[in-house]
This record gives C-alpha cells, sequence and structure tokens, in this order.
C-alpha cells in the first residue's frame, strides 16, 4: 500500500523559524544504523529494534468526522439495541461482527455523542448532527495497542470500509489529537540528567519531574496543547501490572522479556489547536485528515525537538541567546529519529486487550473468599479445589439456562479483549 505521494510537504508552525529537512544519510542515524533499514510503509522487523536501538510510532490518535448516512438505518438500529441493553441492565452490548471489528455498543454515549462502538481499544462515537453541522457527528479513536499492532492507517481504513459498508459517506475529516511516541532501548532514562530544569530550552510553561525511591520515573514539560512526556516504560508497564501490554511491546522492541533492558520513551501529546497552526510553504496545506498526518511526521518532531523543546549539555544562561545552547548527546539522538514510513507490528494471533493473568488472579482471590466464608479448612486444598470446582460448574450451568443471555454476555465479553484486525 502506498501511504504517501511523491510531493511530501514541509510542515511549518506558525511561529518557528524555517528549518531545512535533513537528508538522512545512514550516518545521521541515531546509534549508526542506516534509516532504510525502518524506511517501509506498514512493517518493521522487530529482530532489528536491538540492533537500531530507537522504535517510533503514534501511541494514540482521535480523528474527528463528519458524515453523510446514505440510509438512516445504522443509527436507527443503534438506537434500538442501545434501549435494549438499557431494559436489560446491561453495560454494554454487541451489535457488529464483521470487516474486521467485533464492536459492543454501551448503554450510554459521550459528551456530544448518542452512541458509543467499542472493539478492544478502538472507540467509535456517533451522533445524528448533520454533514454541515460545525461539531462533527462521528469520532475515532485508536488506543495505544492497537497504533503499534497493527498500526493506526490499517485500523482507520479498517473503520472507513466499516462505515462505508453500512451507507456512511465521510465529507470532512480533522485530526483532533496525535501522541508521537519514541522508544529508547538500553537508555536509562536515570543516566540522561532530565531533572534539572536548567539545562532545558523550552517553550512550555510548566516543568514537572517525579522520582520513586530515588530514582526518576519521568519529566513533564506542559503548555495549553502541547505536552512532552519522558518516562520509564518499563516501570509504567510493571506498575500497570498489564501482561498483555507486556507481551506485546517486548516484541515492539525486539526482547525476549519486556523488562530486559531499560526503555525511555520519548512523547509528544498534541491537540488540534497546534496542529492547525502549521502549514506549507505557501500556507495552502494543512493537517487535517489523516493522511495529511503521516505527510507531516518528519516537520512535526523537526519541530517538536529543535523549536519547542531541547535538552542541553550544562545550564542555560537565560539572558543570553538560548538558540545557542548545545544540546545533549541524548537530545541529539531524539532529534535524529527518523519518521519515514509507518511502523506496524503484524502478530499471528491477536492482540489481546485485558490482562488475563490479572482476572485469574481476582477470580482466585474471590473464589478463595468464598471458601473462607463457609470456614474451610485452610490447608485443606484437596476440599478447596473440589468445592471451587462444584460453585463454578453449579453457576455457569445456572446462567447457561438462559441460553441466548449467557451467549450475549460471552460475545460481549470476547469483544472487549480483542480487535480481530489486530491479528
Amino acid at each position: 500500500m502506498q501511504l504517501q505521494s511523491k510531493y511530501t510537504p514541509f510542515y511549518r508552525h506558525q511561529d518557528a523559524r524555517w528549518l531545512t529537512l535533513r537528508d538522512n544519510s545512514p550516518t545521521d542515524f541515531p546509534f549508526g544504523e542506516s534509516q532504510a533499514r525502518i524506511a517501509c510503509d506498514s512493517q518493521v522487523v522487530t529482530a532489528h529494534n536491538q540492533a537500531l536501538g530507537c522504535v517510533r510510532n503514534l501511541d494514540f490518535l482521535k480523528v474527528n468526522l463528519w458524515v453523510f448516512w446514505l440510509d438512516p438505518w445504522f443509527l436507527d438500529y443503534l438506537e434500538r439495541k442501545k434501549k435494549e441493553a438499557q431494559e436489560l441492565d446491561l453495560d454494554c452490548i454487541p451489535v457488529f461482527e464483521e470487516r474486521g471489528f467485533d464492536w459492543n455498543l454501551s448503554r450510554q454515549g459521550a459528551s456530544r455523542y448518542s452512541f458509543r462502538l467499542t472493539s478492544g481499544d478502538i472507540t467509535l462515537l456517533f451522533n445524528r448532527r448533520k454533514a454541515e453541522d460545525p461539531i462533527p457527528s462521528c469520532r475515532l479513536e485508536i488506543g495505544s495497542l492497537s497504533c503499534w499492532s497493527p498500526g493506526f492507517l490499517p485500523i482507520y481504513e479498517g473503520v472507513k470500509t466499516f462505515l462505508a459498508t453500512y451507507g456512511c459517506e465521510i465529507v470532512k475529516e480533522l485530526v483532533s489529537e496525535v501522541h508521537l511516541a519514541a522508544d529508547f532501548i538500553n537508555v536509562d532514562i536515570n543516566e540522561l540528567d532530565l531533572e534539572a530544569k536548567t539545562k532545558w530550552v523550552s517553550r512550555g510553561t510548566d516543568f514537572v519531574s517525579y522520582a520513586r525511591h530515588n530514582h526518576l520515573t519521568s519529566v513533564n514539560w506542559i503548555s495549553k496543547d502541547i505536552m512532552l512526556r519522558i518516562y520509564d516504560k518499563v516501570t509504567e508497564l510493571k506498575r500497570s501490572r498489564a501482561t498483555h501490554k507486556q507481551e506485546i511491546f517486548a516484541e515492539v522492541w525486539g526482547l525476549q522479556q519486556f523488562d530486559q533492558n531499560p526503555v525511555t520513551r520519548v512523547e509528544f501529546e498534541l491537540r488540534r489547536p497546534k496542529l492547525r497552526e502549521f502549514s506549507d510553504q505557501d500556507q495552502q496545506l494543512r493537517i487535517d485528515t489523516v493522511y495529511d498526518l503521516t505527510s507531516s511526521l518528519k516537520s512535526l518532531w523537526l519541530y517538536l525537538t529543535s523549536e519547542w523543546v531541547k535538552h542541553t549539555i550544562s545550564p542555560v544562561d537565560r539572558n543570553h541567546n538560548q538558540s545557542r545552547a548545545k544540546v545533549s548527546e541524548f537530545w541529539q539522538k531524539v532529534r535524529n529519529v527518523v519518521w519515514t514510513g509507518v511502523l506496524g507490528l503484524i502478530r499471528n494471533h491477536p492482540v489481546r486487550h485485558k490482562d488475563v493473568d490479572m482476572l485469574r488472579k481476582q477470580a482466585r482471590g474471590m473464589l478463595m473468599s468464598v471458601c473462607a466464608s463457609l470456614e474451610i479448612e485452610p490447608n485443606d486444598i484437596d476440599r478447596i479445589v473440589v468445592f471451587c470446582q462444584d460453585l463454578i460448574e453449579e453457576d455457569l450451568h445456572d446462567l447457561f439456562e438462559d441460553e441466548q443471555k449467557f451467549t450475549r454476555k460471552m460475545i460481549t465479553k470476547r469483544n472487549e479483549f480483542r480487535a480481530t484486525m489486530a491479528g
């Protein structure tokens, strides 16, 4: 699939001086690796990740859509199913299983949206507004795991195909929020000297650093519509105890275990008011659509790491020319991240969007509580196991007496775990 045309415009922020994009030769690539190793359209060979030292991708994407319905059947159907979920006192109900997605419909919508569909960590929101209304009639949100596997572009294209199947015509789209993330493998955040505010030059308004047990975990530069977060990704994954995420990122990083090496993430979050301040030299092209975004990633990263913020070798004299401050070795590597092509991890089995190990621990804990309440001897493991087996068998068979309700609930729970496209 060809993702970009031969002409890729250079987008410039309205407040930035004109910058020239570097021709990233092999010697310019961080850690001495060639750009060609990752300049692919849809995939990256994960075996090379450790050698490369860095992988990059979008970590979140939100797109507002203005749509025209050729047939109102779709929204009418969602209305009926939403009422059914409310009458049955269900949090959500399965509605569609096709085009690579297994969708659940929530009993409640969201702000400005009446209907909320979810498939794994992908969300679609709808209202009944007209295509010409200033407020969008649809919103697509792609979460972290789906952005990394199979990638935000396959998800975006799959959602458009799904909507077209049901008579939806997209007449306008605007990227509302995007997170650009670069993971530096085998780089320890505590060895980078990032916590000293005096060694930063930034247009951000607030600087915050966090530490735990005398170890730095993150630093943040915050402004109204841009935020930079640099943090220990391994520690974050450990805190969340989400084994499904740990598994995915181990594959992304090309490691056997997610905590095999330290990993420092550099992540920029940009919202719509800031994105619309970028344009090409003739001010004819702006970052509106997802494809505008894909062709602007190099420009965005260059502005963010060269103009909006930079980390320096030594403390900066605020009374002199800050632009002459020499950037640190780490920040030079950050600047040199190559945003050519689109990263996507293709896996042989579906991505899980919930932690099965954590659910099993919760189930064990609850069953042990039931046994304790009945005063079963705490060291009588055989009786405890038999009792729990009998209890589960009895309860599940009781639920299965209403086969339709049981099946619907199982499908709903399955849809919460995975988006089929992410396999």
